[in-house]
């Protein structure tokens, strides 16, 4: 390999598949990751649509050694103690009926480990801090500070901005947009000792809803736990001194608020029984936002850099893999729009399925107790990521969620 390389900045999960893509197609190309490796991120339960890219990149017999696979989709409803659940079989495209849960801190760094061996030029420490701009417009290269905070300017042949919800180019550009009504708040930890089913149930992530937001439950191989609650601002306005918060340590708010959340669902309560937290529940905020045109002369943003949507359904690394995997062939072609479009269209049917949840009017479909087959079927083929296909049920399934389940997009 030689040339001017491809920049990507960011070794996430989307820098990594956009790196190591690159690689193999005999493209120079250097990785600036700003942290060191391994580090915590949420986004820990994988879709089945996403093993494809881990296949074509040779990652996937080392993910499965690993990782506890995933089968299935589980739900629970405390204003009603309805309970359902989806296996991933039952998609229209199963060839991929499984996925996996996967401690982030390993997963990441077992795909960036992949990009590096496939060639990539990958630098630990490196912060991008802007963007070269040519004279005729378009970017040329970034300016990035080493370990040891010297400053070097980095030709590149094309940049890739891959800094997750820094989302350098987007908010450079005041290009980002915040999607009302989804301004919320993770609150978050790791549990061990939390009882588990047994056989193609024990590794199905828990999604439980409850009157301020919704709890997810992601088991992982070694035994621990993953559980968080997103919540709304209102809960937050309406618990943000409650539960131990007032007059408390700022660090030991967090915790407090997850507690007061999990004993505000009877379904999570039943769930944590016996369960250990293994450190203080942590925030994040959890603000979903669009890019309008994640892609430009010489440059393009993947992954959480061109948009987040609230993680209800998992989405984001799969969002993020895919987008960068396709992203290589589009910038090698000249296609970023019909790529963008795509990514665009998939992102939207993900988000639109997130309102209509909050809304409450995507619940009767999902817990009917005699679903029509059809509809069920769109719903798993939805929760397994195969939603950047233009078929039958993306467009049938958009159409009943704008005009049906009335939850725009």
């Amino acid at each position: 390999m030689g040339g001017t390389p491809f920049v990507v900045i960011g070794g996430g999960p989307a820098g990594a598949v956009a790196a190591a893509r690159l690689a193999q197609r005999g493209e120079a190309v250097i990785v600036l990751e700003k942290a060191a490796f391994p580090r915590f991120r949420l986004g820990e339960s994988l879709l089945p649509q996403s093993l494809h890219v881990l296949e074509a990149l040779g990652a996937l017999d080392e993910v499965r050694a690993r990782f506890l696979v995933k089968k299935g989709a589980q739900f629970h409803d405390d204003a009603s103690s309805r309970a359902t659940r989806f296996s991933f079989d039952g998609a229209f495209d199963n060839r991929y009926d499984y996925a996996f849960q996967v401690p982030r801190d390993e997963f990441d760094a077992i795909l960036l480990a992949r990009a590096a061996a496939l060639g990539a030029d990958v630098r630990h420490g490196w912060t991008v801090t802007r963007a070269i701009a040519a004279a005729g417009g378009g970017v040329t290269g970034v300016v990035a500070c080493d370990p040891d905070g010297r400053e070097h300017s980095v030709e590149a042949r094309f940049v890739i901005d891959a800094s997750g919800r820094d989302a350098l180019f987007a908010h450079d550009g005041r290009a980002t947009e915040r999607l009302d009504g989804l301004e919320n708040t993770a609150l978050y930890a790791h549990v061990r000792g939390m009882a588990r089913e047994e056989g193609d149930r024990e590794g199905d992530v828990h999604i439980v809803l409850f009157d301020g937001g919704w709890h997810w439950v992601i088991p992982f191989k070694d035994g621990r736990t993953s559980v968080g609650a997103v919540v709304t601002r209102a809960w937050m306005r309406a618990n943000g001194a409650a539960g131990g918060a007032r007059g408390a340590d700022a660090r030991d708010v967090p915790d407090a608020l997850f507690s007061k959340a999990v004993e505000a669902s009877s379904a999570m309560s039943r769930l944590m029984k016996g369960a250990e937290r293994l450190w203080p529940a942590r925030a994040a905020a959890d603000f979903s936002y669009r890019v309008g045109k994640p892609f430009g002369e010489g440059w393009v943003a993947v992954g959480d850099a061109g948009g987040f949507i609230d993680p209800l359904f998992s989405t984001g690394v799969h969002i993020a893999m895919w987008g960068a995997f396709e992203a290589v062939p589009a910038i090698l072609e000249g296609t970023l729009p019909a790529w963008d479009g795509r990514v665009r269209a998939g992102a939207d049917l993900f988000l639109a399925a997130v309102r209509g949840f909050y809304k409450g009017a995507l619940q009767p479909y999902m817990f009917t107790s005699n679903p029509r087959t059809y509809l069920r079927r769109a719903i798993t083929s939805m929760l397994s990521g195969d939603v950047f296909a233009d078929t039958r049920w993306t467009r049938d399934m958009r159409e009943r969620l704008v005009t049906i389940v009335g939850a725009g997009a």
